[in-house]
């Protein structure tokens, strides 16, 4: 037999009665925040076309792409390949100042800003390409397995393949679906459902190897998009 003579203890949200008043409140003030989140990063996205620095979460660190910033986009397909040459884009605490000189960034260890510049090109209501300002590069992920069910299960991102610079959409390789909530976004791969995400210590400068992880470690694949 359950006594029912009062404890002076309250009685936790989720074993009370749902028609009871208090869990009827709180179930209110739950969809209000979730409504409001909602709507928040309903207007909080990224605008198709614009330029956007991207800034990871759990380092602080820029995306950026070193080397040749020779512009492609009138060769797309060139290079036939994503594996030869590989290019990965790298994670970097900031910018050098000025720009850089076109074909060479001049140096291959500090970025100058307008190397840490991404355009998102809309192909529909759920898919994107992450372009690379200077070059028109394209992000891309090698990975074709879905791990979208078993997210963490790697356990880290030590075998984490790099977030490929390329000249082209190999084998839809290098479509995205941007997540967009309150606080950021992530960059997941549309084939894989891999995250981007920044590697490297938090402590010192990089560059460190952007990889495509199963999972949001440390809140490294969560990026703000901030107008230049």
């Amino acid at each position: 037999v359950v006594s029912t003579q009062s404890t002076g203890i309250d009685t936790p949200y989720y074993l009370q009665s749902p028609q009871s008043p208090r869990h009827r409140d709180l179930m209110f003030q739950l969809t209000l925040v979730i409504a409001l989140l909602g709507a928040a990063s309903a207007g909080y996205a990224p605008v198709p076309g614009h330029k956007y620095l991207l800034k990871d979460s759990g380092t602080g660190k820029y995306l950026a792409l070193l080397g040749s910033q020779e512009d492609i986009r009138d060769k797309r397909g060139a290079e036939q390949s994503y594996t030869d040459p590989v290019r990965n884009f790298t994670v970097s605490a900031g910018f050098r100042p000025g720009v850089s000189d076109g074909v060479s960034s001049g140096r291959d260890d500090w970025p100058t800003k307008d190397q840490g510049l991404f355009i998102f090109r809309k192909l529909d209501a759920d898919n994107w390409y992450i372009e690379h300002a200077n070059t028109g590069r394209y992000l891309l992920a090698p990975d074709t397995v879905n791990i979208s069910n078993k997210r963490c299960w790697d356990q880290g991102w030590l075998e984490a393949t790099g977030t490929r610079a390329v000249d082209s959409n190999y084998y839809d390789l290098a479509i995205y679906k941007v997540r967009v909530w309150a606080n950021g976004l992530y960059l997941e791969h549309g084939k894989s459902g891999r995250y981007v995400m920044a590697t490297g210590e938090t402590s010192k400068p990089g560059p460190y190897t952007a990889v495509n992880a199963d999972c949001n470690y440390y809140s490294r694949a969560l990026w703000k998009f901030i107008e230049p």
